[in-house]
């Protein structure tokens, strides 16, 4: 019975942060769509554009299914592995694409370098690669459970664990290469330069990678950790934040500083020199 009890309440502190990260991403919306509408709705199309709308609103094909999952109180077994399997194809196309914003930023703060773009492209190709195939493993392994006592929703009961943690270790190492990249460009190229836009690509850049880096963590520990009962009701505690984040925050990267290139304009009339932009690499400089 205790244990019975504990797995109850450690559903429902999933179920919790489900609906969390939710209103998150709801909020975030309500935040920056003036943003978006003037910077993204009103630009020329270009890659940087396509990268935006495909990590802001491909949220609105798996996110809800978690919600669905989470609080409808009869989900049979057969179905909760269909509704997983779509969130996890959804959270893979998700983080995909915010790693893709991820290169495009360090591909313009290396002043547009081939070599630089055909190095973080080829690590970004090979790690979605992989994830598409351990994922793909992940989906028709995966064993579900119903809660007990008739709670709502269902929760991953058993799994490889290599196929399970592997994703979300592909993606920390791949922001680790990133960023410590970007500290090399700071340490040889702008420690003096202070002008908005490299402050705003820099910042962004560590923010995106501490504050992912230690949910990544959380994450992969939770997954580890939740393989045994009662704690298996927590492995997935983070997944759906962790989705969510990397949608939030790969946008704010593009309209950052698209924000900043655009008060520049603004005020001085000419593009920002610090940092080489070439034909909209991040779709800022081309467009009015």
């Amino acid at each position: 019975m205790y244990e019975t009890n504990t797995i109850i309440y450690y559903y429902q502190v999933v179920r919790y942060m489900n609906v969390s990260s939710v209103a998150i991403l709801v909020f975030d919306y309500a935040l920056t769509f003036s943003l978006e509408v003037s910077l993204i709705w009103k630009s020329k199309w270009s890659l940087p554009k396509v990268l935006f709308i495909l990590s802001r609103y491909s949220t609105v094909f798996d996110v809800p299914l978690v919600l669905y999952y989470t609080i409808t109180p009869v989900v049979s077994v057969q179905h909760c592995s269909q509704l997983h399997a779509g969130v996890s194809w959804g959270t893979v196309l998700g983080i995909s694409v915010a790693e893709a914003i991820l290169v495009m930023r360090t591909y313009a703060l290396s002043g547009c370098k081939r070599s630089v773009l055909i190095i973080f492209t080829s690590i970004w190709a090979a790690g979605v690669t992989a994830t598409i195939i351990l994922v793909a493993l992940f989906v028709r392994s995966a064993v579900y459970e119903l809660p007990p006592l008739g709670t709502p929703g269902c929760f991953l009961a058993a799994a490889n664990k290599a196929e399970v943690v592997l994703p979300f270790v592909i993606v920390l190492l791949n922001d680790t290469a990133i960023v410590a990249y970007t500290l090399y460009l700071g340490i040889r190229n702008y420690r003096h330069a202070r002008t908005p836009l490299v402050v705003t690509l820099y910042r962004d850049g560590i923010t995106y990678y501490v504050f992912l880096c230690i949910i990544s963590l959380l994450n992969v520990f939770m997954l580890l950790d939740g393989m045994i009962l009662p704690r298996r009701a927590l492995a997935q505690l983070f997944n759906t934040f962790l989705r969510v984040m990397h949608s939030v925050l790969s946008t704010r990267i593009i309209l950052h500083i698209r924000d900043v290139e655009q008060k520049n304009f603004e005020s001085e009339h000419a593009p920002i020199s610090a940092v080489r932009f070439n034909h909209g690499d991040l779709g800022i400089a081309t467009d009015p």
